[in-house]
């Protein structure tokens, strides 16, 4: 039987190009995905002032 969730899933379609460098960034920073984009829903409704961590960006960018 397939586990069940606390809450069901959000759907969200970046572009595909978006979504790697999304990935890639919170790797870089220790996190994933779903943290990131929790921690900056709460930051969007006025939870907390703080944004999620991202990565430092490098000079090619």
């Amino acid at each position: 039987m397939p586990s069940q969730h606390k809450f069901p899933a959000v759907v969200c379609r970046p572009a595909p190009e978006l979504h790697e460098r999304a990935k890639r960034a919170v790797a870089e920073v220790g996190s994933d995905m779903n943290a990131h984009l929790i921690a900056f829903l709460h930051w969007l409704v006025g939870d907390t002032d703080e944004l999620p961590a991202r990565p430092t960006p490098s000079d090619d960018e």
